[in-house]
């Protein structure tokens, strides 16, 4: 199965993470903070915040964002439909991409968005 990232599966609009933020659910890792709520159009979506907070360089944020969306893409089919919110951590900055995805896939499944047998052994770890 051909996994795609397509524009229909992010979060867009401000009024849609603030929605996401004030009626979702935390999880915390070390390496990101995922924030997820019930989708009220019935779409797996996701967006990923990362702001100068983060770090002053572009380059380091892009490569964050680019970490989250890379994990959130090998994990979408097996997820359960939602609104999910990555932020990623300083932390992140000397992760690898298994490292990220492996992470992301145990907050998700001690949430029970994903199953426990997919968390165990993620997607090309």
């Amino acid at each position: 199965m051909k996994r795609t990232l397509v524009k229909a599966d992010k979060i867009r609009f401000k009024s849609e993470f603030d929605q996401i933020r004030r009626n979702g659910t935390k999880l915390v890792g070390s390496r990101m903070l995922a924030v997820y709520a019930p989708a009220p159009d019935g779409k797996l979506r996701c967006g990923v915040v990362c702001g100068k907070k983060y770090s002053l360089l572009a380059v380091k944020r892009n490569r964050a964002r680019r970490l989250c969306w890379e994990s959130f893409r090998l994990l979408k089919d097996r997820l359960e439909v939602c609104h999910l919110l990555l932020i990623p951590r300083r932390r992140m900055e000397e992760a690898k991409r298994p490292e990220v995805t492996r992470e992301l896939a145990g907050l998700l499944a001690k949430a029970g968005l994903l199953p426990a047998v997919v968390a165990d052994t993620p997607p090309e770890c």
